[in-house]
């Protein structure tokens, strides 16, 4: 059996990171996720504000030109203009950037394990036995790893938490973004933040447009509304601008 000081499941931004700074503090880490590729069926907005951008170090060809201003819309449409002296928000392109992690993490030395999912684990002396199934062509196939410690990185629904007894999550917010390529830009990159509990209960929706990428998305609770009705209804919005 393989032993490890940290297993890591889920390589989103966060696994991610908690794989590479336990890595390059010379800690054993093995990654897992159950996608044969990062790049494939991303489930997070690449917009980046301007706190993270500050706290993490990001490949300069992952990231678009700095958004200053923002435009803010109440459930009118009534516009107010801000605009920041810092660079505020940068739009990710996310596959890119998640490639560029893993590697990352490898050079740091984290052994990395795609296509693979996290079963159950049990408590033992100085840690835990964690059971891994792999998916796709090999599916069922499982083995077993020691870990000194277990870290759940694998979202909301997370089945670490659910295992250790530790989701206590009640209530979601859920989202759906679209992104769209070689938009023509008008003036500077700019944000469209709206405000209106019809499209975003609880949240916002938004508009942002950078140049290269326009990311057009909607986000809030899941018992209060139906995203992709209203990403359809923000879609008409924006294009009647």
């Amino acid at each position: 059996m393989k032993k490890f000081d940290v297993v890591v499941v889920g390589a989103g931004l966060g696994g991610l990171q908690c794989a590479l700074r336990l890595g390059e503090l010379g800690a054993s880490v093995l990654l897992i996720d159950r996608k044969p590729s990062l790049d494939t069926a991303i489930h997070t907005t690449g917009v980046f504000v301007r706190r993270t951008l500050e706290d993490f170090t990001f490949p300069a060809e992952t990231l678009g030109p700095p958004v200053r201003h923002v435009t803010l819309y109440s459930p009118g449409l009534r516009e107010l203009e801000l605009e920041s002296p810092h660079d505020e928000f940068r739009v990710g392109k996310m596959g890119r950037l998640y490639l560029e992690f893993l590697e990352e993490c490898i050079n740091a030395g984290v052994s990395w394990l795609p296509k693979t999912g996290f079963v159950e684990s049990s408590e033992v002396i100085a840690g835990s036995i964690v059971t891994l199934e792999t998916a796709g062509e090999t599916a069922g196939q499982r083995q077993r790893v020691f870990a000194r410690v277990l870290v759940g990185a694998d979202g909301a629904r997370s089945r670490v938490a659910e295992d250790l007894h530790l989701d206590s999550n009640k209530e979601w917010i859920v989202g759906v973004e679209e992104v769209f390529l070689n938009v023509p830009l008008e003036g500077v990159p700019r944000f469209h933040c709206f405000l209106d509990p019809r499209l975003a209960p609880g949240y916002i929706a938004w508009a942002i447009n950078d140049g290269e990428e326009v990311h057009l998305g909607v986000g809030g609770y899941a018992a209060r509304f139906e995203p992709l009705r209203a990403l359809s209804e923000l879609r008409a919005i924006v294009a009647a601008q």
